[in-house]
């Protein structure tokens, strides 16, 4: 018998669908402390315990946090990390890649199921964004479904908010023309290669993520001198394949900062300017 594994779920109602996943632990671990969560909000946790590749799941067990740090606090270690909120309210159908050019695109927490029209959701290159961020414009309250194509583009800068990628594709996002991005409250699991793709000199601010399972948190493109300039905080990273950022780049600029690691990988790799963290732990 092949040795198993387990995945900690939550949600802020007890139907599974739309929950997410906050963790994966060892096939040993008898308990899990989740961090981040606001006082007075019930949450409902779920185990999902994969062995042989046969999956099964927990009844869904509820608690209510009355003390201590809220999903306001900003302290060192990772304090008041949620990453996405939404649960689902529905679901729609996505032919064609969906631009937001100016104002807010707000998704009303629905799931964004995108068609083979747009890709397979797999590591071939070329296949288009779910959505398209443009000229600051904001997408915020939405979960893209388990075809993950392309995720989200950004060209002139942007701002993303309570967004979940229930299935990463090709990539969770990326920056394709210079600008400015601000993404905070995501969720981002199961990509087989990057959450983040830098393709532009542009500054990336991101904040209160969730990022499980990947081969890198960020990658800028690969043999490009450009800067870019990475600022995350309060992020919670988990089972990458080969580590947190990494460029070839020797102008560009990273800092991690109060983040909760686990299983990361190397922080920097290649030739970054600097590559900093503060406040960080394992968990």
């Amino acid at each position: 018998m092949t040795a198993g594994s387990q995945e900690v779920y939550f949600d802020t109602d007890s139907d599974p669908n739309g929950r997410v996943r906050i963790a994966s632990v060892s096939s040993g671990a008898r308990s899990y402390t989740a961090t981040g969560l606001s006082n007075g909000t019930t949450y409902w946790f779920w185990i999902k315990n994969t062995t042989d590749g046969v999956a099964t799941n927990s009844n869904a067990a509820s608690a209510t946090p009355s003390g201590g740090s809220s999903s306001s606090s900003s302290s060192g270690g990772g304090g008041g990390i949620t990453g996405a909120t939404c649960s689902s309210t529905g679901s729609v159908s996505v032919s064609s890649t969906i631009r937001v050019t100016s104002g807010t695109y707000d998704g009303g927490c629905r799931t964004y199921n995108p068609t083979s029209d747009l890709g397979s959701g797999d590591q071939d290159e070329g296949q288009d964004p779910a959505f398209r961020v443009e000229n600051g414009a904001t997408l915020r309250n939405a979960i893209l479904g388990n075809n993950g194509v392309d995720g989200v583009h950004f060209y002139n800068g942007g701002n993303l908010e309570n967004f979940r990628w229930t299935n990463v594709g090709e990539d969770a996002f990326t920056i394709k023309s210079s600008g400015t991005v601000n993404i905070t409250g995501v969720t981002g699991v199961s990509g087989e290669d990057k959450f983040a793709q830098i393709n532009a000199a542009s500054t990336l601010n991101i904040s209160n993520c969730i990022v499980d399972g990947m081969g890198k948190f960020l990658r800028q493109n690969g043999g490009t001198t450009f800067k870019i300039t990475v600022n995350a905080d309060r992020c919670q990273i988990s089972n990458m394949g080969e580590g947190i950022f990494r460029t070839d780049s020797s102008s560009s600029v990273a800092r991690l900062t109060n983040s909760r690691l686990r299983n990361s990988g190397t922080m920097c790799i290649g030739s970054w300017a600097s590559c900093t963290g503060s406040g960080n732990t394992s968990y």
